[in-house]
Parts: C-alpha cells; sequence; structure tokens
C-alpha cells in the first residue's frame, strides 16, 4: 500500500466579503443596522462558541455616549429644573411599565418569552430613562426629546439584543436572582449622585465635564441599564461589565463603546462605590434611629414605676 495521498483540493477563492484571517469585522458597513456587526455567515456552534471552539460572548446591552464637549453653563445651573417635565412623564411610564411587566412576566413564565408588544414598551421605557438619566447626570447638553421608542438623533443611545428564549426557572426567581446587582446598581448610582454635585460645581466654571466623571458615569449609567434590561426580561445576560471591558480602539463605536474606562475614571469609580455604600450605611442608621425615637415614647408610658 502506497503511503502517498491524493494532493488536496484548492482552496476556494476568498469572498470579498468576509475579512482576513486574524482580523475582526469593522463597523459601519454599507446597508448595516446602527451598532451592528455584519453577518458572514460563519458557522456555530448552539453552545457559543465558532467552528474552533473559541467563546463568543453573550449580548448585551451597550450603550453610546457621544458626549465629551462644552456645555452651556446656564443649562448646567438649572439642569435639575429643566429636568422636572421629564421626570414626571418618566414616573409615570416607570408605573404603567409596572403594570405590563407583571402581565410580561407571567406570559414569559409560560412560554419562554415576553409578547412582543410588552418587550417593545418596556424597550421604549428603558430607552427613554438612559436619555434622561444621562442629561441629569450632565454626560450631554441636548435636551432629551419627548419621543417614547426611538430618538436617533440624540446623542445617547442604547442597543437592546435581538429577543432569545428565557429560562422559564430563572424567570420565575428573577426577584431573587437579581438582588446582588440590584444592590450594585444602587450603590453606583448613589454615589454617582453624590459624585455629580461636585462635577456639577466644576461644570458651572468650565463647561466641561472632566473625563474621569464622563468615564464614570457612564460606567454606573450603562450598568444600571443593564440591570434593568435583566429585570425587565428583554435580556436573559446577568449585568456585568461595571469597569468596562477590554477592546482595540479600532473597534470603537463611540467613547463608551466598548468601555474602556482610563485609571482616573477607575479610581473615581471606586469612589463612587465608597460613597454609595456610606449612603446606604447612613440611611439603614437613620431609620434605625427614627424608628427606635418612635418606640421610646411607647415604651416608656408602659414601664413600671
Amino acid at each position: 500500500m502506497s503511503d502517498n495521498l491524493p494532493p488536496a483540493p484548492p482552496p476556494p477563492p476568498d469572498s470579498p466579503d468576509q475579512p482576513s484571517y486574524g482580523q475582526q469585522p469593522g463597523y459601519g458597513q454599507p446597508g448595516q443596522p446602527y451598532g451592528q456587526r455584519p453577518d458572514y455567515g460563519y458557522p456555530q456552534y448552539p453552545a457559543g462558541g465558532d467552528l474552533y471552539g473559541s467563546p463568543q460572548r453573550e449580548a448585551e446591552v451597550q450603550l453610546d455616549v457621544h458626549g465629551l464637549r462644552p456645555q452651556q453653563r446656564w443649562t448646567v445651573l438649572i439642569r435639575l429644573i429643566l429636568a422636572i417635565p421629564q421626570l414626571i412623564i418618566l414616573y409615570f411610564l416607570w408605573l404603567a411599565g409596572f403594570f405590563v411587566l407583571i402581565v410580561g412576566w407571567f406570559a414569559a413564565l409560560f412560554t419562554g418569552q415576553l409578547p412582543e408588544g410588552i418587550r417593545g414598551f418596556l424597550i421604549g421605557i428603558l430607552r427613554y430613562q438612559v436619555r434622561v438619566h444621562g442629561y441629569l447626570f450632565l454626560l450631554v447638553d441636548e435636551y432629551p426629546p419627548f419621543a417614547f421608542f426611538d430618538a436617533p438623533t440624540y446623542p445617547i443611545q442604547i442597543e437592546v439584543p435581538a429577543p432569545t428564549r428565557l429560562n422559564p426557572l430563572a424567570v420565575l426567581f428573577r426577584l431573587i436572582l437579581m438582588i446582588p446587582a440590584a444592590i450594585v446598581s444602587t450603590v453606583v448610582m448613589d454615589g454617582a449622585i453624590v459624585v455629580s454635585i461636585v462635577v456639577w460645581i466644576i461644570m458651572l466654571f468650565t463647561g466641561l465635564q472632566p473625563e474621569p466623571a464622563f468615564g464614570a458615569t457612564s460606567a454606573a449609567l450603562r450598568y444600571e441599564t443593564r440591570f434593568l434590561a435583566y429585570l425587565g426580561m428583554l435580556t436573559p445576560t446577568y449585568p456585568k461589565g461595571l469597569f468596562g471591558e477590554p477592546g482595540a480602539t479600532a473597534d470603537r463605536m463611540s467613547p463608551t463603546r466598548p468601555l474602556r474606562l482610563s485609571s482616573g475614571a477607575r479610581v473615581l469609580l471606586i469612589v463612587m462605590i465608597v460613597l454609595g455604600v456610606i449612603a446606604a450605611i447612613g440611611g439603614r442608621s437613620n431609620n434605625y434611629s427614627s424608628n427606635n425615637g418612635s418606640l421610646r415614647p411607647t415604651n416608656s408610658a408602659v414601664q413600671p414605676r
């Protein structure tokens, strides 16, 4: 038996639409939706790996903030007053969203997915909140439009992954599973509120948000958005990536995507966490003291003389 093997067939010609080996597909290709990679039809395993076994990242909510531009100081001065109409509308939207979410929870529990109408309604609320919160935290100077669904020209955008089937057990215990992420989100956002007061004073004189504050605040806002998307069953991916993620500069679609925090932004984010923890402990201590104070007269009245 001969050990010589027949010659291998020639490789197929490279498609001009596919990237070279070792290169990532580019963004912003003609005909592609905003914020999405082109689909080159690479074979995929059901578990999320490609043909060669390299793991694929879970689909996550993405945040694009085109900020770090000079802002008008008078709008910075009265930012909270200007945002009052937006906050009133946001309150009623979340009130309606609460009841819609209950219906969606029962639907997802038995069918494994949110009905399309409910999902679109909750995404609309989430987009509205991101714009309002980004404006309040001085990330951008443009006033949020009174647009419930999409506002493609606004400098703050989010991209929610396409709907996937939900695990009924994860839906059933969603309120329990979300507790760690809820604590992180609450602590970070409370700390961001404290830091925003200092940033507000700085911007009154400079009209420009410091870069560390922009990065840390964007990270806090992105985590809050991912948490709310998980809570609302818009995605099965548990919120993560508080301190950003690695990524090449060439892959950037916006200053926050992928989110790469500078050393100053990381330090400020840690400061936000510490301040949030202090605020949580202080609030708990005040509640404990007020409760004890309210009980003292009653206890003294029943004490034997």
